[in-house]
């Protein structure tokens, strides 16, 4: 298979689900991870003096996620999660989210959620 062949299978793959994940719903809550993807890929070939060929490629990927889009009612907002422990960020801010939404909805807040 050739680079421009393994090219076009990545193309058809993407969709918007690739790079915008699926909503979740906590309470009035609706948080969108929102995810980076990059690509490479390389190839090459040569030969020598006494007739001998060799070609190799390679590629790779990447997904890493940028952010979530936290809407509540009118309200959107993106949570950039930064560099570095992008996912310990995220799950950080998860029990503050919760405690404002149950706050502003009039209830009181609940027990304390601690990530896994």
């Amino acid at each position: 298979m050739n680079v421009e062949a393994i090219i076009d299978k990545v193309m058809q793959s993407m969709s918007t689900k690739t790079v915008i994940g699926e909503p979740m719903q906590i309470g009035s809550l609706t948080l969108i991870p929102i995810i980076n993807v990059s690509f490479g890929f390389g190839g090459g070939g040569g030969g020598d003096t006494e007739g001998g060929t060799g070609t190799g490629g390679g590629g790779g990927a990447r997904m890493k996620v940028a952010g979530v889009l936290v809407i509540q009612g009118d309200d959107v907002r993106f949570v950039q999660t930064g560099a570095g422990g992008a996912l310990d960020k995220l799950v950080d801010a998860i029990p503050d989210l919760l405690e404002k939404c149950q706050v502003k909805a009039g209830g009181r807040p609940g027990p304390a959620v601690t990530p896994a």
